[in-house]
């Protein structure tokens, strides 16, 4: 067929697209690409574009298999071609073929590995199927060694029979077996966990040890091979019951142990204690600062969560935080006690505290830890003073705990209660909580950027008067809060198109409105995240504000997508569009936390054989990181990569200035607001955007004097990654 023909088909296949007819169309492109292969190069693009219209036809009529049949095909005709092997591998992802969808996402960065969707793609299934926590579980010597001390200590050779609940990779299976048990069942809800646990167990000759996927409490002793006379288990949070705790070791009394049954841990106790830390509490909560500026000083704004009542954090890591009262026991329990269990499970009263504060201040900030008594002679703490605390669990951070200003002796009373496996706070009856996105929170309560926002004001107000009267100027900001809209709106703008994570913050947005004097008949507010940039219709604007960054770090790349169309289409000419520039800014490091927390080393979990299993799951990337509690060694000055948005793929030579092994590129932004008025660092404590890291694996040995080369890759829809390599210095 020569080309003419075949680029008839072409022009056919095209008209049909347009027109509905998606299933003939993409059987046209593929018999024109079949009879002259020359074309496949030049229409690939409008080939990719018409088999996304056929997916959604395809998706909305159930034919789902007939998408990876038509996938198939594509793949036969464009072996080589990247998007269509990562778009494969997402679909596959979508309807839950992980395996699959793995090798698929392997393969596009095996083409090209600065493919930066495939890579993210494979990092989600990586997520998905093994959960970040076991990395520095396994990592945690002094948990794994007081489990071993206390199997030992309890376990009795050739009488036991043991029961490992929550097994995960199986390690306190294989330190029970050191102990001679009649046998011994690890079950784990994780089918990959699981599978992982069968191997390790084979490869560390422990295969007598029998692996169950399943739930603990959908089974009774006849799914174990009997009922058991030791049962061990880690499965605790932060929180120590979030995990369904108590109804799985409920129930294992009930149908899994016998009646000389013990469990390790034998009891455990929950502590609470007061702190003052500004970094931890402008992540829950509007701070008084934030309230007086939006004229809402008699509200509690709190941090909305779904069906979350505290958080997990290394409270440790933070230096500002002051310990404002004596710890206090909250509650304990005896797990070898079923009343006591049961208790736990079926009270509705609240625990009563009373900490005593030991000095003047204010306590912003509740923290929870606990002690788990394996025996009566090991104990493991997450007590954040201990230098002797297992790593392996955070703390427990309250959310509802409205700040109080104290004397020192003087007893703040709280309550606490125990539902559905949780812990929570109860807010004072007075407290009038009101609840909005962490995104709102975090961005009004990050000064320094809201301030930065202030001092523009002066310089938009002169450059949209030249435009036009204040009284005619039309704004959009799409910030997490419409600061500088509202500011605007004070001072006399038109009106204002902006957008709510949620029908709460839709709510919090026109409550701040009304407290300004403001007509909300001047304010549109998008909800949600199923507004496209279809919405703004044929309107035009003179100033548009757009934040496109995700509080964990990442480019946000729908917000993206919807900034570059509002600058392109509904900027009137000559007007304001912000931020100006945002630049990317790296530093190489070395990180000993980044490494535990994404690599298992055997030396930390006995010298068994379980990291080569376990760190085939490891992530190139890391998001949330705020590099100011970071432990790291800078390698590199920091060095800005170019304005994002404005610059391809390339290299950045940065100079090294110190000998180590490089396990990580630190990424944050510099973003300027409006031109000549400076830049502001999302590397700041209280910024509204986290840090992320790019990893290196494995490490690669950087030499002082050498240099550091920093490669920027980015995909056409904004989506970037960053690598590197290292050039050792010239020593002749």
């Amino acid at each position: 067929m020569d080309e003419e023909a075949a680029r008839e088909y072409i022009a056919y296949a095209a008209q049909l697209s347009s027109s509905g007819n998606y299933s003939k169309a993409f059987d046209l492109y593929i018999l024109a690409f079949e009879k002259n292969p020359e074309l496949k190069a030049l229409f690939e693009p409008e080939f990719r574009a018409a088999i996304n219209k056929l997916n959604e036809h395809l998706i909305s009529a159930g034919k789902i298999q007939e998408i990876f049949v038509n996938y198939g095909k594509a793949i036969k005709i464009f072996p080589d071609n990247v998007h269509f092997i990562n778009d494969t591998g997402s679909y596959l992802y979508k309807y839950g073929y992980y395996c699959e969808a793995w090798c698929h996402f392997q393969k596009a960065l095996k083409l090209d590995s600065g493919y930066v969707k495939a890579e993210k793609n494979l990092n989600s299934i990586k997520n998905l199927l093994l959960e970040r926590w076991h990395y520095r579980m396994l990592n945690d010597k002094i948990r794994n060694e007081s489990y071993h001390d206390a199997i030992r200590e309890t376990l009795i050779p050739y009488k036991d029979t043991v029961l490992d609940l929550g097994a995960g990779t199986g390690l306190l299976s294989l330190y029970c077996m050191e102990c001679h048990p009649i046998a011994v069942t690890a079950c784990d809800n994780s089918e990959q966990m699981t599978t992982m646990a069968e191997c390790i167990m084979e490869d560390n000759n422990w295969m007598e040890v029998i692996i169950v996927n399943n739930m603990s409490t959908s089974m009774d002793f006849r799914d174990i091979g009997g009922k058991r006379s030791l049962l061990t288990t880690e499965l605790f949070d932060a929180g120590l019951f979030g995990e369904h705790a108590l109804e799985s070791l409920a129930h294992a009394h009930e149908q899994l142990l016998s009646n000389v049954g013990r469990i390790i841990p034998n009891k455990a106790e929950f502590f609470i204690i007061g702190a003052k830390c500004d970094h931890l509490a402008n992540k829950y909560h509007l701070n008084s600062a934030a309230k007086t500026f939006l004229n809402i000083t008699t509200q509690n704004v709190h941090v909305l969560t779904e069906n979350e009542t505290y958080d997990c954090e290394d409270v440790y890591q933070f230096s500002g935080l002051k310990y404002m009262t004596q710890p206090q026991s909250l509650l304990k329990i005896d797990f070898n006690n079923y009343n006591d269990i049961q208790e736990k499970l079926n009270n509705t009263e609240p625990y009563d505290l009373e900490l005593k504060a030991t000095e003047n201040g204010e306590i912003n900030t509740i923290i929870g830890w606990f002690n788990l008594y394996l025996t009566d002679n090991v104990t493991v703490t997450t007590d954040p003073r201990s230098d002797r605390r297992a790593n392996a669990w955070q703390q427990a951070v309250f959310y509802d705990f409205v700040p109080q200003t104290v004397t020192e002796s003087q007893t703040v009373a709280m309550d606490f209660l125990l539902e559905s496996s949780k812990l929570s706070i109860v807010p004072s009856y007075n407290s009038n909580i009101v609840r909005i996105s962490p995104e709102t929170i975090r961005f009004l309560n990050d000064s320094e950027y809201t301030k930065m926002i202030t001092r523009c004001l002066g310089m938009a107000s002169v450059y949209l008067g030249q435009m036009a009267e204040m009284s005619q100027i039309s704004i959009v900001d799409l910030c997490p809060f419409p600061l500088f809209g509202l500011l605007m709106l004070k001072r006399g703008a038109k009106s204002l198109t902006c957008c709510a994570k949620t029908d709460d913050d839709k709510k919090f947005f026109k409550n701040v409105f009304t407290a300004n004097n403001i007509d909300l008949c001047k304010v549109n507010v998008f909800v949600g995240q199923e507004w496209s940039q279809d919405a703004f219709l044929d309107e035009k604007y003179h100033a548009i504000f757009c934040n496109v960054f995700e509080v964990c770090g990442d480019v946000d790349l729908r917000m993206y997508q919807i900034a570059q169309h509002l600058k392109n289409a509904h900027l009137l000419p000559g007007g304001l569009f912000m931020p100006s520039s945002v630049s990317l800014v790296a530093q190489v490091v070395t990180s000993h936390w980044l490494d535990i927390n994404n690599r298992v080393y055997d030396t930390n979990v006995s010298n068994y054989k379980i990291g080569s299993y376990i760190n085939k799951y490891q992530v190139s990337q890391n998001f949330c990181i705020d590099f100011t509690c970071l432990e790291y060694t800078a390698l590199t000055e920091p060095v800005v990569l170019g304005k994002y948005g404005h610059v391809n793929s390339g290299v950045v030579n940065v100079p090294v200035i110190k000998d180590g092994d490089a396990n990580a590129i630190l990424c944050w932004y510099n973003i300027e607001l409006m031109e000549d008025l400076g830049e502001i660092s999302t590397n700041r404590g209280d910024s509204f955007i986290d840090g992320i890291v790019f990893l290196a694996n494995p490490p690669i040995h950087m030499s002082r004097g050498g240099l550091a080369n920093v490669l920027r890759c980015i995909d056409i829809d904004g989506a970037f990654k960053l690598m590197i390599d290292s050039e050792t210095p010239n020593t002749s």
